[in-house]
């Protein structure tokens, strides 16, 4: 049953409650009159303890009287009320169910049962609209994102070429040089952002749909050791507990891009001689950081997202990245800061 009917029934069971109160003893002084007028009627004189003993039994009949008919009334209406209210609510809640299981990633067609109830038809009518419009406007964000990345391969890699060109000139004095090094840079980062962006869109659009079973405990010893010439550099000390034999399903492009965007983010934002810990099992891959200050959660996981002031080298787009991947397989992503680390949960 609804809230809404909850309450409306609580109130009217505090109203009749109430009115039972009020009711007993309008019921004795009604019956006490009847009761005296036939005794007068009759002339039948009652002795003081007589009239006592009649005065306290009809109070007894009356207050049982008027329980015995609230209670009956109360439950009739309760039943009533249920039955009524679940053929009423139904397509209600029926709509709401297909509201909550609709994915705007799937973009699944949702059908409204049809109703005769004016109210709610009109209700789905107006989901069906929302939905729809939803539905449009998402397919041309993502093609617009689509179409850009694609757009600006080409571009980014004769800028990139042209750059390295002039780099290897003889000619540049030092401050051209250095002019020269920070456009690259920059230009690297946004071939690094637009790369991302086309993977995002990838997986959105399902085309990472093979999947085979993959040695986890074997694919993160393979990118630790990827990675521990950039940990060395930092003097980092790390830290691994990973048991052989951790299998999953999936796609191992996917898998070894969780993998690399975990550890990256753990040694790009760890202080020199901090520490990592990795720690695999079953059912979880966690991996942790030293870390000062705690990172703004509803902003981790978003496209661009800027949890701190001073994480601005990155693309913006490797957790991302992770929150979508785990999403395709119905993982969960978590984060806490704990123990002055950063530390990245994903269950399996």
């Amino acid at each position: 049953m609804s809230k809404l009917l909850n309450l409306s029934l609580k109130r009217f069971m505090i109203y009749a409650g109430l009115v039972l109160v009020c009711s007993i003893p309008v019921y004795y002084f009604i019956i006490n009159k009847l009761w005296h007028h036939e005794l007068d009627e009759h002339h039948i004189v009652l002795t003081p303890a007589a009239g006592r003993e009649d005065r306290y039994l009809i109070i007894l009949i009356v207050t049982t009287l008027t329980m015995l008919f609230f209670l009956l009334l109360i439950a009739g209406f309760v039943l009533i009320n249920r039955r009524i209210s679940r053929r009423l609510w139904q397509p209600f809640y029926n709509s709401l169910a297909k509201i909550k299981s609709f994915n705007l990633d799937q973009q699944q067609t949702v059908i409204f049962e049809e109703t005769d109830i004016d109210e709610f038809a009109e209700l789905n009518q107006s989901l069906n609209k929302l939905i729809a419009g939803n539905i449009a406007v998402y397919n041309q964000q993502k093609e617009f994102a689509d179409n850009a990345s694609h757009e600006l391969q080409t571009p980014l890699a004769i800028i990139q070429s042209k750059l390295d060109l002039l780099l290897q000139s003889k000619l540049l004095t030092d401050e051209q040089y250095e002019l020269i090094e920070d456009a690259n840079k920059a230009l690297s980062r946004v071939a690094r952002i637009n790369k991302n962006l086309l993977l995002l869109t990838k997986i959105e659009n399902s085309q990472f749909m093979e999947q085979e079973p993959i040695d986890l405990s074997a694919l993160l010893k393979s990118t630790l050791n990827l990675f521990s010439n950039f940990s060395e550099d930092k003097a980092l000390v790390l830290e691994t507990d990973i048991p052989p034999g951790v299998v999953i399903d999936g796609n191992r492009i996917l898998i070894e891009i969780l993998l690399n965007n975990l550890i990256t983010n753990a040694i790009r934002y760890t202080a020199n001689e901090g520490a990592i810990s990795v720690t695999l099992s079953g059912t979880c891959l966690k991996i942790a950081n030293s870390a000062t200050t705690e990172l703004q959660y509803d902003q981790l996981f978003k496209r661009f997202g800027t949890t701190t002031s001073s994480m601005t080298r990155g693309t913006g787009l490797g957790l991302s990245l992770v929150k979508q991947i785990c999403n395709r397989y119905g993982w969960k992503v978590d984060y806490k800061f704990k123990d002055m680390r950063h530390v990245f949960s994903v269950l399996f």
